[in-house]
């Protein structure tokens, strides 16, 4: 009886085994499954770190005004570059300025130009026209979506930027040689 037992713990064993060994090394066809994950996210950039100077040209004339139709009161040299996917609708970015430490009847305008080219996918549309800065959070690019514009200078959208006096005796009256700080913010949000 000893040796039937152990023979068929043997034959029990072996077929186990085998079992595995032929699991292991597959037969006509094998299959696993394959989970892809693409994450949503909304990321925006400048191409520059460094402050601007906005200022308009002082007269060279007596009797004449400050004048802020020059290209010192204006700056291009920035660039918004972001990247995009979208889980439903799509993105937009808005501009703000952080604290408003401007003297009365002086403004900055941004305007935001068409998109380089340099990325791929559905990037959003610039409203191509001066948005006056505030504290208030304006739409300056819309409808982004799967999307990357490239990094650094020359992609993306081209920033332009105007330092600006509404004419008036008051606002001139106002007027305070100084420097004047402030910092404009990009957010990027789904709509």
């Amino acid at each position: 009886m000893k040796k039937v037992t152990l023979k068929v713990i043997t034959v029990l064993a072996l077929s186990v085994l085998t079992a595995n060994t032929f699991a292991a090394v597959g037969g006509k066809e094998a299959k696993h499954d394959v989970k892809v994950s693409i994450n949503a996210h909304s990321l925006v950039g400048i191409s520059s770190s460094k402050p601007l100077e906005l200022k308009p040209e002082a007269p060279v004339v007596a009797g004449d005004g400050l004048n802020f139709n020059t290209e010192s009161a204006t700056n291009n040299t920035i660039w918004l570059n972001y990247s995009s996917i979208v889980e439903k609708s799509a993105n937009s970015i808005s501009v703000s300025m952080d604290g408003d430490e401007l003297p009365e009847g002086v403004t900055i305008e941004v305007v935001a130009g068409s998109d380089a080219g340099k990325g791929m996918g559905t990037v959003g549309q610039s409203s191509k026209e001066a948005v006056v800065l505030n504290l208030k959070a304006q739409t300056l690019i819309s409808e982004i979506k799967n999307c990357y514009t490239g990094k650094g200078d020359g992609a993306g959208h081209q920033l332009t930027y105007s330092l600006k006096m509404k004419p008036s005796t008051e606002n001139y009256k106002a007027l305070t040689s100084g420097s004047f700080n402030t910092t404009i913010l990009y957010t990027i949000t789904e709509n």
